[in-house]
């Protein structure tokens, strides 16, 4: 199990105490991917919460013509799959292994046990997780009015 100083360093936990971080490394599942193996496709069914450990993950998207589009490179304490743990979804994106990577899990049926058992943890845990998804997408309406600006120019 991982220490409480480490899962305090990720960003989803940092506002947890101590027996709640307890409570949150009881559920998380550690999984290894080797390098340029495929965590999951896009499309597939929702497979938890994906905590990056170490290593790096990349997230794509296949584009009309077949390409792969890279969306992000995440690495140490960034985090993936969070839309699929909200709504229990496909997955929207590929995920891949950039390097020899290991990832924290907080699957969905873990999570769904917080929210009935302990209510305040799931809270603090989504609360963050919104908190990232809404800058995510502030940055991608940015992105978005920087290219129709650019288009009517």
């Amino acid at each position: 199990m991982l220490s409480k100083d480490r899962l305090r360093e990720i960003t989803l936990f940092r506002d947890l105490s101590d027996e709640d971080i307890e409570v949150v490394a009881s559920v998380l599942e550690e999984a290894f991917h080797k390098k340029d193996s495929v965590i999951w496709e896009e499309g597939t069914a929702e497979q938890g919460l994906h905590i990056v450990e170490h290593g790096k993950v990349r997230i794509c998207r296949n584009t009309r013509e077949g390409h792969k589009q890279v969306l992000a490179v995440l690495k140490a304490n960034n985090f993936f799959g969070e839309l699929s743990i909200l709504d229990g979804r496909m997955h929207s994106a590929s995920a891949e292994a950039v390097d020899d990577t290991k990832v924290l899990i907080l699957h969905k049926s873990s999570m769904d046990k917080l929210l009935q058992d302990n209510p305040q943890i799931a809270f603090n845990i989504v609360r963050v997780m919104t908190i990232e998804v809404c800058e995510l997408l502030r940055v991608m309406n940015a992105k978005f009015m920087d290219m129709v600006n650019y288009t009517w120019e």
